[in-house]
């Protein structure tokens, strides 16, 4: 509070005594009663603040004016690196962490939230579990972020983790893969980090996130007191904010919604909007900081604990960390006041999806209630959803310092009109048949359409409207009724899932990302929606992102064949091709054992065409079969095995003799055994591979190139036998 008097904090308030001011509403006795007691902790707190005390800890501020957020708001562009480990390698069972790799997902769907965050998709590097090797991190601090963070842009890096430190005090971040009895070779400096972040990375707005101070230490050389120490010594001229003090640990609760470490849990609700405390729509690193930090020493206190996260380091002013449009635009409506409270949410049914304003918290079942602190006082909407059940919603008005118990009854049952259900059994029906003709398919799209005709909030009938219409090619329309099903239920994890399929098939990876995160948040267990992320991260260039998500996938169900296959995709465009050979194999072990049952759940939905060929023609319908049997040419051809290549893309051609994907990787195969061995028979294969592909796809990205090709051929063909 320093350089600000006590008069200018009553002047900040004023609008909360009984006189008209402009810009600001009159309010009722208790909002006046509510202010009053704020002006006088204020009071009390600056009277008890020794002259010359620095710090941000309390950041009051005057409320954004109804002008003042009609003016538009530049987000300057951003790029982060999030690092997250629970179960390192070498460590033994009592020193690995249980929510660190959830805290990383969580603060990643953080940062990409376009209503939170602001983070472009491709600019955030997330490296959880086993991609968080001490490689993967070094190129991603040293090499990745120095080279695309520029003076303007905002960085951040987020660190949750073991930290420990060497006999000389030199403190580290510790990676998957380190080994502890060689922590100085196999660990991140963090003298380094400071380093990097002050030297290389250009930005000047910065901001390390580190929560390195957890219990279930690495032996003496996990010492809280000395590991504080060690990120205490780090450079001051970008923001650092800890997870803790020194002395102390960090907490991971498993009773905070579902499980989560309490310093990452309230960095993500400061960052989607709870540390707004002017009410501008915007989130600083003031308000980030003031909030944080209060909000985990209160709850952490109330578990009969200790945990102060600590700040230092200089930062601009205008370090601006999250900006929600949506949110600016309500709070332009109503106008909350300042300070924090809480509420617990419980509900008369098993698994509510609970939503806050919007986003979704968690879940409450009867005698599981579901704990939200940390809220903005003033009006907040809560709203509980489970398939089946007409949502409810509950308006409540949170009280600063206070707690209240919302309860959400679900308790009408959606009737679906007998009329809507049997027009949405027969499309269902016809959906099923594994050789349903595309003049069924319409006729099951007109079916789900009357059905939703007869019944609007009937939303299995818009999911399956969507998939058929993405079966029919007819991509924005498909768009169009996955989101209306969402809108009717919006804890439909299905059609979510299915949403995220058709954004990869009409080109929008960042977004499907965002969506398939949000499903495999929501339903973690789910096999499934974590071989759609593996492939989504995949098309989007995110190989190591996409092999994380298929081990995943892999740890659920060690039985799925398009698991395995989308991590040997990943591989293989990690250029690791023997792993990636041997996924593709036992891919196609599985699915020789697999029931037609593949199309009912995901035929259309799941990438039947996975394709990293800028061809212009994605094969939208080749088969897992003959996915994995490209897979492995691709792979053979990258050892240099292009006899058993050519044998891979011959069957895949078996399956679809137009397929000029693989007519283009054979070229490839036939000029690697024409460069090997001169033979005229690989020319001539070569050149007939290239017109092949010409032939089906004249306007291929590459044809210029293919046509000039040919013409080298045709010269080199008339001087070799």
């Amino acid at each position: 509070m320093t350089g600000t008097s006590v008069t200018s904090y009553v002047t900040q308030f004023a609008p909360l005594f009984p006189c008209e001011i402009p810009g600001y509403p009159i309010l009722n006795t208790m909002d006046r009663l509510i202010g009053s007691f704020l002006v006088l902790a204020a009071i009390a707190i600056a009277q008890e603040t020794p002259a010359g005390v620095q710090g941000r800890e309390l950041s009051l501020h005057r409320l954004a004016t109804p002008e003042q957020l009609k003016t538009p708001v530049s987000v300057p562009r951003g790029y982060a690196v999030v690092v997250g480990i629970s179960s390192y390698k070498n460590l033994a069972q009592d020193e690995q962490l249980s929510f660190a790799e959830k805290d990383a997902e969580n603060l990643y769907a953080t940062l990409i939230d376009k209503e939170a965050g602001n983070f472009e998709f491709e600019n955030v590097t997330k490296l959880i579990g086993p991609s968080a090797t001490l490689e993967n991190i070094r190129n991603s601090l040293e090499k990745w972020l120095p080279d695309k963070a520029q003076e303007s842009d905002r960085v951040v890096v987020f660190f949750v983790g073991h930290g420990v430190v060497d006999r000389d005090g030199r403190g580290y971040l510790v990676p998957y893969d380190v080994d502890p009895r060689r922590v100085a070779e196999t660990a991140y400096p963090m003298d380094r980090l400071g380093e990097v972040l002050s030297s290389r990375v250009k930005s000047r707005r910065k901001i390390l996130l580190i929560d390195a101070c957890h219990a279930g230490k690495i032996g003496v050389s996990s010492d809280f007191q000395r590991v504080n120490d060690s990120i205490r010594a780090l450079p001051q001229v970008f923001l650092t904010l800890a997870s803790s003090r020194a002395g102390e640990s960090s907490y991971e609760d498993p009773q905070l919604a579902g499980g989560n470490g309490v310093f990452t849990y309230f960095l993500t609700r400061g960052w989607k909007g709870e540390a707004d405390s002017d009410q501008d729509g915007i989130v600083t690193a003031d308000e980030l900081l003031s909030y944080v930090k209060s909000e985990v020493r209160f709850y952490v206190k109330s578990k009969g604990q200790q945990q102060n996260p600590v700040e230092f380091g200089d930062f601009p002013d205008d370090l601006l960390l999250g900006f929600s449009q949506q949110r600016r635009e309500l709070i332009a409506r109503r106008l909350p006041e300042l300070a924090t409270g809480s509420i617990m949410v419980e509900a008369n049914l098993d698994e509510v999806e609970v939503y806050l304003d919007g986003q979704r918290q968690g879940v409450a079942s009867p005698g599981k209630p579901l704990s939200i602190p940390g809220l903005a006082a003033g009006a907040h909407t809560v709203r509980g959803s489970r398939m089946g059940y007409e949502p409810v919603s509950v308006e409540i008005s949170v009280v600063p310092g206070g707690s209240q118990t919302v309860s959400l009854r679900l308790l009408r049952q959606r009737a679906i009109k007998p009329s809507a259900k049997a027009f949405y059994d027969q499309g269902e029906d016809i959906w099923r048949r594994s050789n349903a003709s595309q003049r069924d398919l319409k006729k099951a799209a007109d079916l789900f359409s009357r059905a939703l005709n007869d019944e609007p909030a009937y939303s299995q009938a818009g999911l399956g409207l969507c998939r058929v219409q993405q079966a029919l090619d007819a991509v924005d329309e498909a768009l169009k009724s996955c989101r209306r099903a969402l809108t009717i239920d919006e804890d439909y994890a299905e059609a979510r899932a299915t949403y995220g399929t058709v954004l990869m098939e009409s080109g929008d990876y960042a977004e499907a990302v965002r969506e398939l995160q949000k499903t495999a948040i929501q339903d973690p267990k789910n096999t499934f929606v974590q071989s759609l992320l593996a492939e989504a991260l995949y098309l989007a260039d995110r190989s190591n992102e996409a092999e994380v998500a298929a081990n995943n996938a892999l740890a659920l169900d060690d039985s799925s064949a398009q698991a395995y296959f989308l991590r040997g995709e990943a591989r293989r465009a990690q250029g690791r091709f023997e792993e990636a050979t041997e996924d593709y194999r036992q891919a196609l072990r599985l699915q020789e054992y697999r029931s037609s049952r593949l199309r009912i759940a995901a035929f259309w939905a799941f990438g039947t065409g996975i394709s990293k060929h800028s061809s212009g023609r994605r094969v939208i319908y080749r088969s897992l079969v003959s996915n994995a049997y490209y897979g492995l040419c691709a792979s053979e051809n990258g050892r240099e095995n292009y006899q058993r290549a050519i044998g891979y893309c011959n069957r895949v051609l078996a399956k679809d003799k137009n397929d000029s994907d693989t007519y283009l990787l054979l070229s490839e195969c036939y000029t690697g055994l024409f460069n090997r061995d001169n033979r005229r028979e690989y020319l001539l294969r070569t050149k007939e591979s290239i017109e092949n592909t010409l032939r089906i796809n004249p306007n291929i990205d590459q044809a210029l190139q293919l046509k000039s090709k040919l013409r080298e051929i045709a010269e080199a063909l008339s001087s070799t036998r």
